[in-house]
């Protein structure tokens, strides 16, 4: 998996040697992807807040949005650009204070569950909801 990961933030609170290796335990699962591309970008409240709007309509802060590039499974080829991936870390960081864990933890959580959107994943109905998180908190609680 090549991952890019893009910040414009200078206290970060997570190393990208540690978001690859978040990276690189969900992707474990998912062989067939081991010669793919996912972007991550690490932003601000103003940031994430100008994406939601423009791309979701949804005039507020949020924790991650991904984009996936693909809508359909299986994807074409291991090589393909999987998507791009924006993550608010001052809201994680929020976040991880209100459900009194760790900023890593939170930060673990977020960014697996916005992989498994890339991936297909989502959660609209109750049954794909429980598959979804149900992985998500698997993965997460390998302690990374």
């Amino acid at each position: 998996m090549n991952v890019l990961i893009n910040s414009s933030l200078k206290n970060r609170g997570i190393s990208d040697n540690k978001i690859k290796k978040i990276v690189s335990a969900v992707f474990k699962d998912f062989n067939n992807h081991k010669d793919s591309y996912l972007s991550i970008n690490l932003v601000g409240d103003k940031k994430i807040r100008i994406i939601n709007n423009f791309y979701r309509c949804h005039d507020s802060i949020t924790d991650i949005i991904s984009f996936a590039l693909h809508d359909t499974k299986p994807l074409s080829s291991e090589k393909d650009d999987l998507g791009d991936i924006f993550i608010c870390l001052p809201q994680i960081k929020r976040q991880s204070k209100e459900n009194d864990v760790s900023f890593e933890e939170e930060f673990t959580r977020i960014l697996v569950h916005g992989i498994l959107h890339i991936l297909g994943f989502d959660h609209v109905k109750k049954k794909d909801a429980e598959k979804m998180f149900s992985l998500q908190e698997k993965i997460v609680n390998k302690k990374i």
